[in-house]
């Protein structure tokens, strides 16, 4: 059998293959289209559970959950208490308990390149590269942080603006004193804001910024200058309403030690009326250069000066009511160009790589934010949604077309996603099924922070009473029986099968309130979840999912699911010389059997914990030896 020279994998995460299809179908996405027609397409991709950190690391380890020890987006520190907020994110590649491709690659001598890549996080290589995935977005921090609390390299987007908000800093005009070089003719207004930036791995200094509004045509204000100091013709930029500035690179001082890090930022003024009452300056998080790659010195060889992370493409402004949806779709596009220039130069740099792995995560935050509205009954809402999901597929088409570049035919090329998402239907509230059968004890609660709202909205909106409670869910798809090992715990573990039992009941009886049909798909004790890829150390004593149309884009169902215009199968396509071309193979088949089939493509070793099987339909002329 002919081997394949090198391998290249790109994740999109949360692509949906019926989604594609369609959108392939409209002609416009010519890369994935020429890439489906030159390889093999397979359209039934199954994991559980259907999130972020498990299925990437099944895609890079060849094995199940229960076998590397990431089972779900939050992971169970020992000794903590089992209240879901207790939890902490699992990101990182120090949770993996099985061996990664490129770690088993690197031990071999060859070079591999990971990039933006959850699970990845410290590397463990000696010969690779590697950009920091230790979270969604590249130079992003999520590891056992609590919630879904995250650290920027160098910090999170913020506001200036005449309002209030949790991320930003207010302002209030007054007339522009001590400025210099104003010019003549015009009206003007001026602020002074003192910027604390958010969510940095190093807490940054705060700057204070001097900005100016003046009325350029009579009409009232609308043109702002911001600058470093006060003085006009210093001015970072000047914007009318709805512009973004172009990139501003600065100097910012670190906190603990007052060394400098250069940081890029853009910076897009969302609102200015003319009597200048109401005033708002969206600020991208402030992307940097160093931190977040190993070894450090491959970083030189990027340009990072003219780029922006844009990390999570703005939803949590979108939801804060700061930016608006079109402004979406442009950092979006900025992310993608970070992602790009990262990516191309890496490959540019180091002609004698063997493998190349990376993850996008865009498409998921879309669905996040608008995956729901794409369902609307309003038309409006709906062909908004469905416009910005085909411009966000064509950002990363064009994404793929530059990547495909740096590969060849003698090249073997993998693109894939972990899972897909469906429209929110009613959600299920774990612990009211566990309440009306007396396991559960909690007090409803509401908070204005946005991660407790995201999480309310999936239906952790309660804070449990742990000394009243035999049972506790935690994460989607799990519920522990509160035994005496663990803090407030009290079940007695002669009781500890009764209890499941009754947990079992209680989730297959529970009739949803708005629509009076059981939720609940099926529930299982977690040893019996084996058969499913699950139940290992980092399960809950039960296992359950919910039918598709109870869920929350993605998370408690199985991967079959399908709902409204969404689906939870995730897309796989191979391309290469010893690949099918125009084939199309709709078996079923799972995130683990990547790797190994993989690795019968190319020859190279396989890692040690692999359970997966390689998918040999795809290959024109298979052959073991």
């Amino acid at each position: 059998m002919v081997r394949a020279k090198r391998v290249a994998l790109v994740g999109f995460d949360c692509a949906i293959p019926k989604r594609l299809e369609a959108l392939m179908a409209e002609g416009v996405l010519p890369n994935f289209s020429q890439f489906k027609k030159e390889g093999s397409y397979l359209t039934q991709g199954y994991n559980l559970p259907t999130v972020t950190p498990p299925s990437w690391a099944s895609i890079a380890t060849g094995a199940f959950p229960r076998t590397h020890g990431v089972e779900d987006y939050y992971y169970y520190v020992e000794g903590r208490s089992l209240e879901h907020k207790k939890t902490v994110q699992g990101f990182g590649s120090a949770i993996l308990k099985a061996e990664t491709i490129w770690d088993r690659w690197d031990q071999a001598g060859k070079k591999c390149l990971v990039v933006n890549y959850p699970m990845s996080w410290p590397s463990q290589m000696k010969n690779g590269i590697m950009v920091m995935g230790q979270g969604m977005s590249p130079a992003e921090f999520r590891f056992m942080e609590p919630g879904n609390a995250h650290r920027e390299f160098l910090a999170a987007e913020s506001v200036i603006s005449t309002e209030i908000y949790s991320q930003g800093t207010r302002i209030v005009f007054d007339k522009p004193r001590g400025w210099q070089n104003l010019p003549q003719g015009h009206d003007w207004a001026a602020f002074t804001a003192e910027v604390d930036f958010r969510e940095s791995v190093w807490p940054l200094e705060k700057v204070t910024w001097h900005g100016l509004v003046w009325d350029s045509a009579g009409r009232g204000f609308d043109r702002l200058a911001l600058a470093p100091e006060k003085d006009f013709e210093k001015a970072f930029f000047t914007l009318a309403p709805g512009q973004w500035s172009d990139p501003v690179e600065l100097d910012f001082p670190i906190r603990e030690d007052l060394r400098i890090e250069k940081g890029v930022f853009r910076a897009k003024l969302m609102e200015l009326s003319d009597d200048a009452e109401s005033f708002r300056l969206y600020l991208s998080g402030i992307s940097g250069r160093t931190g977040f790659v190993e070894p450090p010195q491959a970083a030189q060889g990027i340009d990072f000066s003219g780029q922006i992370v844009a990390n999570d493409i703005g939803l949590v402004s979108l939801i804060g009511g700061i930016i608006d949806p079109p402004t979406v779709v442009e950092l979006a596009r900025y992310h993608s160009q970070w992602l790009t220039k990262t990516a191309t130069s890496l490959l540019l740099n180091n002609p004698d790589w063997d493998l190349f792995y990376m993850h996008s995560h865009t498409i998921d935050w879309f669905y996040h934010g608008f995956l729901t509205d794409m369902d609307s009954s309003d038309p409006v809402i709906r062909k908004r949604a469905r416009d910005m999901e085909r411009e966000i597929y064509r950002i990363e088409d064009a994404f793929l077309g530059s990547l495909l570049e740096h590969f060849g035919p003698e090249d073997l090329v993998c693109l894939c996603s972990d899972h897909g998402a469906t429209p929110t239907g009613p959600i299920f509230n774990t612990a009211e099924a566990l309440k009306v059968k007396g396991l559960c004890s909690y007090e409803k609660q509401k908070s204005p922070n946005y991660w407790d709202i995201y999480e309310q909205s999936e239906g952790f909106d309660y804070v449990l009473d742990v000394s009243k409670s035999a049972a506790i869910p935690q994460k989607y798809m799990f519920v522990y029986v509160n035994t005496e090992k663990y803090p407030g715990g009290f079940v007695k573990e002669d009781d500890y099968e009764n209890v499941r039992e009754d947990i079992i009941d209680a989730l297959l009886d529970y009739r949803h309130p708005e629509t009076g049909k059981r939720p609940v798909l099926l529930a299982l004790k977690k040893e019996d979840a084996k058969v499913l890829g699950m139940g290992g150390v980092q399960s809950g004593d039960v296992v359950y999912a919910l039918k598709p149309e109870y869920m929350a884009e993605h998370g408690y169902g199985l991967p079959t699911g399908e709902s409204g215009c969404g689906s939870l199968k995730n897309i796989l396509l191979f391309k290469g010389p010893t690949i099918k071309k125009d084939f199309v193979y709709d078996r079923p088949r799972w995130l683990a059997d990547i790797v190994p089939t993989i690795c019968a493509a190319t020859g190279g070793p396989l890692p040690a914990d692999v359970e997966g099987a390689v998918i040999y339909q795809i290959f024109k002329d298979f052959s073991w030896e």
